[in-house]
């Protein structure tokens, strides 16, 4: 059982002992504490798993297990919030955009878009999450087109992006960000520092810690999404 699915089972035993407003408050509390702590775990499983494969895969493997798992612990992460919101919230739920393609039209031209991760509230497309194994500048600039295709389509949705590490230098991201109106709404690097290509995260000796404050601030903007 993932902690995910761990935590699915243990939010709905702790809403059923809710009898009030504040046991209410409270719950909700204890339910953010735990999805933070499962993530985390789940984060650096997560890293784990790649380390373990990494001799066993191409190079072409390894991009695609490290971008498919990144995208299925979003997704996941966000399912859960929209568990953990429990009854008199909002629901909160993420699909895979490939699945949840958008129409966009010029005339009688007709052309579908979408990004990594859309997200709903109350069935309403509130967000969208571009997931990257690591952030640079070509990669950056990609992820805002796409955004911004969907802002000039009218598609009134805030854009993240989920990298897990930091591969972009500061002066371009901030004139990417001038040049594309701040298209991109936030980013969250789950370890600290600059991608280094020499001392790849799946080889032992290179692993970082997850940064469990920009986890926590991902889990919060999602949190506001039922807001």
């Amino acid at each position: 059982m993932t902690s995910m699915t761990s935590m699915t089972s243990m939010t709905s035993k702790i809403s059923k002992k809710i009898t009030s407003p504040l046991q209410c408050k409270l719950s909700q509390h204890l339910k953010k504490y735990i999805l933070i702590n499962n993530a985390k775990q789940d984060l650096e499983t997560l890293a784990a798993n790649w380390v373990d494969q990494y001799k066993h895969l191409s190079g072409g493997q390894m991009r695609q297990l490290r971008g498919y798992s990144i995208e299925q612990f979003v997704i996941n992460t966000i399912n859960t919030i929209g568990v953990c919101v429990g009854p008199g919230g909002k629901t909160l739920r993420a699909i895979k955009g490939d699945l949840d393609k958008k129409a966009l039209t010029v005339n009688d031209i007709h052309q579908q878009h979408q990004v990594d991760v859309h997200v709903y509230s109350d069935d309403k497309f509130v967000a969208t999450v571009e997931c990257k194994a690591y952030l640079d500048k070509c990669y950056y600039i990609r992820a805002c087109d796409d955004f911004d295709l969907f802002r000039k389509f009218g598609y009134d949705v805030k854009h993240y992006i989920f990298s897990f590490e930091n591969s972009i230098a500061d002066n371009a991201k901030i004139f990417t960000d001038f040049v594309k109106d701040d298209i991109c709404d936030d980013v969250f690097y789950m370890v600290d520092g600059k991608r280094n290509s020499a001392k790849p995260l799946y080889i032992e000796q290179h692993v970082k810690k997850i940064n469990q404050t920009n986890l926590i601030k991902f889990i919060n903007q999602m949190y506001e999404l039922t807001r």
